[in-house]
């Protein structure tokens, strides 16, 4: 009979018939294995006529034997088995043919020669209620479990840490997981992390590491919320705390990076650092406050007596710091230069077409910003975005609504027509040249707009908010959709900031709005939204201004030149 003894977590486990076995992380496993790292059936041990063969079964990271890269392997005598990267509860020891004790024997300790060499297996755990989910097991049992220290791995492993690992806590009960690894979290008993609260979705939501990091991804309809806010994915390297199916009422899930006790402390000590320097900085804000009340009446006192000093004050200077929050002044400005488009034509069968869109003034004489789909549906580059049923010829002219308020229904006013299109860019400018009625406009304009900013500045998790006039909302008025950038979408003709990734709802009737900052400045035209069929997850893409600039310098050279 072709026996094992499998050690494994300070625990030894005996298979007497042979039969095939399972490793994994997965519950159902025969051999149960705790590291995040380590697949949910990740390897199996398959007897053959004179002996046992593991076999990887495909698993994410791989199966080493005595640190060599295996995907199937003849067992001729004890082997340590490491399944995927170095971590607590990754590895066991498969010792094939010990001898099995006769039937009649009273129960004995494992012989000496086969224990494993540390302190005793830990008692059972207690009963479980049935239908509960057991938690993942916590790593080995006879060894310190060192957080976020560097694993020792197979001969010839890198050691470095690829990220700190995380702690997360849910329902009052804690998982720990290694970097790097995917985990899922949800109601059904095969989640990683399985939270029993009905609010919870059965798959509500996944977990990948990352460089340095994680990032949390929802997959449920009922959402994840963070400060009240709904999130589809979050990058993240420090601790936060989410709200799984309503921002108030829903389980809580904590997620907290774990780095080792010396970067720890060193991160205190910054803080620490910052927060005596924040103080110090409020002090010496305070003195230069009341230095100024002091020295203001002597300044302006000295002005009346010497007019013709050229000001010991100097000139006013603007400090150009960046806001932490977009003001309601700031968001009011970005809304009176959010302006809707609209236009008839035909499509290529003739038939008569009406669509709408949105727009940002960049110029007070009238010139707008918005989407090459929106301005010139013709342009040269467009048509492969769209199939032969949805091509459309250009409109004769757009009509422009100005912003009336946040109740107002926004009516046209003047007729635009293109300056400079570039669909490849799905990017326009176009003028306002005439009233609704097209009629030559008797009067400049002196539109409100909104400057341009700098998308090279964005990080991950950066603030974005979306005006325009999406026809889902029914109103006819602006509308403010808030979110963050969740990444960069890369591509061969424009590089690796092509299009940027945000979980802010985009619909149709958005395309050539604003995407703004929170300087209330323009850092992308929102253009498209993606999904998966049967998915209720929608990716928005903004196409970044900074690959549009030269589109606007040429539009208002031509116009100066005109």
């Amino acid at each position: 009979m072709h026996s094992l003894l499998i050690e494994v977590d300070g625990r030894a486990l005996r298979f007497d018939a042979p039969r095939l076995l399972r490793i994994g992380r997965s519950i159902e496993a025969d051999v149960v294995l705790a590291a995040g790292s380590v697949s949910r059936q990740h390897a199996e041990l398959r007897p053959v006529e004179d002996g046992w063969v593991i076999v990887d079964s495909g698993s994410q990271y791989g199966t080493y034997v005595e640190g060599r890269r295996v995907t199937e392997h003849r067992l001729s005598g004890p082997v340590v088995v490491q399944c995927g990267p170095p971590a607590a509860g990754s590895s066991l020891k498969i010792t094939p043919d010990v001898p099995v004790p006769p039937p009649e024997a009273a129960p004995e300790p494992v012989s000496e020669p086969v224990r494993v060499p540390s302190a005793p297996a830990p008692p059972p755990p207690p009963e479980r209620p049935l239908g509960e989910t057991p938690p993942p097991p916590m790593g080995g049992y006879d060894d310190t479990f060192v957080l976020a220290a560097p694993p020792v791995g197979p001969p010839g492993a890198d050691p470095a840490r690829t990220g700190p690992d995380l702690l997360v806590v849910a329902e009052g009960r804690e998982f720990r997981f290694r970097h790097p690894a995917h985990f899922t979290v949800g109601r059904r008993p095969e989640s990683d992390v399985v939270i029993n609260d009905p609010v919870c979705s059965r798959m509500h939501g996944q977990v990948s590491a990352t460089p340095g990091g994680w990032t949390y991804r929802n997959t449920s309809q009922e959402g994840t919320y963070l400060g009240g806010r709904r999130l589809e994915q979050l990058p993240f390297t420090e601790s936060v705390r989410l709200r799984l199916g309503h921002p108030v009422a829903g389980p809580e899930l904590s997620l907290v990076p774990i780095l080792s006790a010396a970067e720890e402390e060193r991160r205190f000590v910054r803080k620490r650092r910052n927060r005596r320097l924040a103080v110090a900085g409020a002090v010496v804000a305070a003195i230069v406050l009341i230095s100024g009340a002091i020295t203001v009446p002597v300044l302006l006192l000295t002005a009346d007596d010497d007019s013709g000093g050229g000001g010991a004050g100097g000139g006013s200077g603007s400090t150009g710091d960046t806001m932490q929050t977009l003001t309601d002044s700031e968001l009011d400005s970005a809304k009176a230069a959010t302006v809707r488009l609209s236009a008839e034509t035909t499509d290529a069968t003739g038939a008569p077409v009406s669509y709408s869109g949105s727009g940002s003034i960049i110029a007070p004489g009238g010139l707008i910003l918005t989407n090459a789909h929106v301005a010139a549906p013709e342009a040269e580059g467009l048509a492969e975005q769209y199939s032969d049923e949805d091509q459309i010829e250009d409109p004769d002219y757009l009509l422009v609504a100005l912003t009336q308020g946040d109740d107002r229904p926004a009516d046209p006013e003047y007729r635009a027509r293109v300056v400079q299109a570039d669909g490849h860019l799905d990017a326009a400018v176009v003028e306002i040249y005439a009233d609704k009625d097209g009629n030559e406009l008797d009067d400049d304009l002196d539109l409100p707009t909104l400057p341009i900013g700098d998308s090279d500045d964005l990080s991950t998790g950066d603030d974005v908010t979306v005006l325009g006039f999406p026809g889902i909302s029914q109103s006819g008025a602006v509308t403010i959709t808030k979110g963050v950038i969740s990444t960069f979408i890369q591509s061969e003709e424009f590089g690796p900031r092509s299009e940027i990734d945000t979980d802010t709802r985009i619909a149709p009737g958005n395309s050539g709005g604003a995407a703004i900052n929170n300087d209330a400045e323009i850092i992308g035209i929102p253009s498209a939204y993606f999904g998966d069929s049967g998915v209720p997850i929608v990716s928005g893409r903004i196409r970044p201004v900074n690959l549009v600039t030269d589109l606007i310098a040429s539009a208002m050279s031509d116009l100066s030149a005109g």
